[in-house]
C-alpha cells in the first residue's frame, strides 16, 4: 500500500522529501507569507485609553480567530503541495485538497477583512481612528500566490486517471493500527490541553485566537506523538517476539 501511494520519498539527497518545482515553490512562498501574517496586526490606529489616546491594533488572533484559521489552512496548503508524500500521491482527493484549502483561505481573509473594518469602526466611535495594517495586505498577497501556484498545478490534477492496479482491499486493521488510533486520540486531548496552557501563559487568557491556535497545534503534535509511541512500542514488541 505504501509503494502504491508513493509514500516512500527518495532518500540520500538533500531536500528529497520536497517537490520543488516552480509552481510548488510559488505556493510554498505564499503559504509562508500567510502563516506569518496570521500573527501580524490586521488593523491599527489610536483610541482613548487610560493615558489619553493610545496605539491600538486588531490581530488575526483576536475576534473570531480568523488568523488561526488562516495559519492552519495555509500551512496545510504548503505541506500538501511541497511534501513528496501528498504531492506524488495517486489519490485524487489528496492532490485536489490544496485547491479546496485555498478557497477556504480566501473566505477566511474576507471574514478577517470585515472584522478589521468593524474594529476600526469601534475605535472611531470612541473618538479614535484606524486603518488596515500591512499584515492584512500581505496576507492577501500570500493567498494570491497560493491560488496562482495551485491553478498552475490544477491541469495535472484534472488529467489524473484511475489505474487498473489501484488496490481497494489492501487496508489492514490490526492491534497495531488500533493502538495508533487510540493513542493518537489521547495525544490530541493531552497535547491540546498543554497547548492551551502554554498559549494562555504567553498571551493571556483573553486572546481567544491564540488559545485556539495553541489547542490545535498542541493537539496535532499530541496526535503525532501518540501514534509514534504506539508504533515504537509495536516495533519493539515485534522485535522481542522475533528474538524469542
Amino acid at each position: 500500500m505504501s509503494d502504491w501511494m508513493n509514500w516512500t520519498p527518495t532518500k540520500g539527497k538533500r531536500f528529497s522529501s520536497w517537490v520543488l518545482t516552480p509552481a510548488r515553490v510559488v505556493v510554498g512562498v505564499g503559504a509562508a507569507m500567510s502563516v506569518i501574517t496570521g500573527f501580524m496586526p490586521w488593523a491599527e490606529g489610536t483610541a482613548p485609553g487610560f493615558r489619553g489616546f493610545e496605539p491600538v491594533f486588531f490581530s488575526g488572533l483576536g475576534g473570531s480567530g480568523d488568523g488561526v484559521v488562516l495559519i492552519l489552512v495555509s500551512a496545510g496548503v504548503g505541506l500538501l503541495t511541497l511534501h513528496h508524500t501528498p504531492a506524488t500521491s495517486r489519490i485524487r482527493s489528496v492532490r485536489a485538497a490544496p485547491a479546496a484549502l485555498v478557497m477556504l483561505a480566501v473566505f477566511t481573509w474576507i471574514n478577517g477583512y470585515r472584522a478589521s473594518l468593524e474594529a476600526i469602526e469601534a475605535w472611531e466611535l470612541r473618538g479614535g481612528s484606524g486603518q488596515i495594517a500591512p499584515g492584512l495586505s500581505l496576507a492577501a498577497l500570500g493567498i494570491a500566490l497560493q491560488a496562482a501556484g495551485t491553478l498552475w498545478l490544477l491541469p495535472e490534477v484534472l488529467r489524473w486517471r484511475r489505474r487498473s492496479d489501484d488496490p481497494s482491499d489492501l487496508m489492514e486493521v490490526g492491534p497495531r493500527q488500533v493502538a495508533e488510533v487510540v493513542l493518537g486520540i489521547v495525544g490530541v486531548f493531552v497535547g491540546g490541553a498543554v497547548g492551551i496552557v502554554v498559549a494562555a501563559a504567553i498571551t493571556g487568557p483573553l486572546l481567544v485566537g491564540a488559545i485556539a491556535l495553541g489547542a490545535v497545534s498542541g493537539g496535532l503534535l499530541g496526535a503525532y506523538a501518540g501514534s509514534w509511541v504506539a508504533r515504537e512500542a509495536a516495533d519493539r514488541l515485534a522485535a522481542r517476539r522475533g528474538r524469542s
